[in-house]
């Protein structure tokens, strides 16, 4: 195997790795929910002429280039899915979503070749398998079982009975207004979009990130899964080991922001130029991700670029600081 060049400044950076397990204290939010780009039922005539994608804290954002290269125009559905929301493993957990009161809990937008559009959004939660929206909007409990304040409102306008019911069929931990939702919710925002033959066309979309935050210390991100999760390099450890010096307990905070690149497949062939900005939010902060060939373009920037790119794994972007307003935690 090729050796791997990193790039290190104060940060632990960067190489190509498989994802492990991810140790975190047992009383803090170690979520973080996937989301990605673009995906549409296989073309094998639209192809991806470029993609721009820049990660930061508080929003991501992608710029791309499509081209029709059949010969004649192609209409097809174009869908950004939200991410999963799993109330059997999400409900006691710290985490918060941007807009909690929204279905649109990501704050996503998007616009072509510059005009913005109004996607339809579709919105559908399952128990395991079974869909079960019906059931719960007949209930006037929300779809989605993190929009906590709705939930809790629909639970004390039920009867007794009907929280028995929603328990007996799995729906509910309990037969209580007080109960854990375990259904989960799904959700994606969808579009027909004309590709006319051998035009570029222009997409842009952006959306706030869920992500997980966790207390870390320098034993833990030590450990060979954690290393591997976030490809953390022996000056990213170091960095982790001076951050959790200085607080008395010997943690300081992390937050995950992941990425699903690997949606890219659905378009034909390889993505023609790729290019990924990561930005860090405060240059004293320590960041670390999985890539080769890294480049440091500023203060808290980092960029890297592919060509003739075929997505082989997804991101997932780790950020230390011992500031949570540094990190946006809300």
């Amino acid at each position: 195997m090729a050796s791997k060049r990193r790039l290190t400044a104060t940060l632990g950076l960067v190489a190509l790795a498989t994802a492990g397990a991810l140790p975190a204290r047992g009383n803090d939010s170690a979520a973080a929910l996937d989301a990605g780009g673009l995906v549409l039922v296989r073309d094998p005539e639209i192809a991806l002429e470029s993609e721009d994608l820049r990660i930061g804290l508080r929003r991501i954002d992608v710029d791309y280039v499509f081209r029709n290269t059949g010969p004649s125009a192609r209409t097809v559905r174009v869908a950004f899915p939200l991410p999963p929301i799993d109330g059997e493993e999400l409900s006691l957990s710290a985490l918060s979503l941007p807009f909690p009161d929204r279905a649109n809990f990501v704050g996503f937008t998007v616009s072509v070749d510059g005009r913005a559009i109004e996607p339809a959004l579709e919105e559908r939660a399952f128990l395991g398998t079974r869909e079960v929206s019906d059931t719960l909007k007949r209930d006037g409990l929300p779809l989605n079982p993190l929009r906590r304040d709705d939930l809790e409102k629909g639970l004390k306008r039920l009867a007794p009975a009907e929280l028995a019911a929603l328990h007996g069929a799995g729906l509910l931990s309990e037969a209580s207004a007080d109960a854990a939702a375990q259904w989960r919710g799904e959700a994606k925002f969808h579009w027909e979009q004309t590709f006319p033959a051998g035009q570029a066309v222009r997409v842009s979309h952006g959306y706030a990130p869920v992500k997980g935050n966790h207390l870390v210390s320098a034993k833990e991100a030590g450990e060979r899964g954690y290393r591997e999760r976030y490809c953390l390099d022996d000056a990213g450890l170091a960095g982790i080991r001076r951050l959790g010096a200085r607080k008395p307990d010997g943690y300081t905070r992390a937050v995950e922001v992941p990425y699903i690149v690997t949606t890219a497949r659905n378009w034909a062939g390889r993505i023609g130029r790729f290019t990924l900005t990561v930005d860090k939010g405060r240059p004293d902060a320590l960041v670390s991700f999985c890539r080769t060939g890294v480049r440091k373009t500023g203060p808290t920037t980092f960029v890297w670029e592919a060509r003739d790119y075929l997505p082989d794994a997804d991101l997932r972007v780790l950020v230390v600081s011992n500031d949570d307003e540094a990190l946006d935690i809300r």
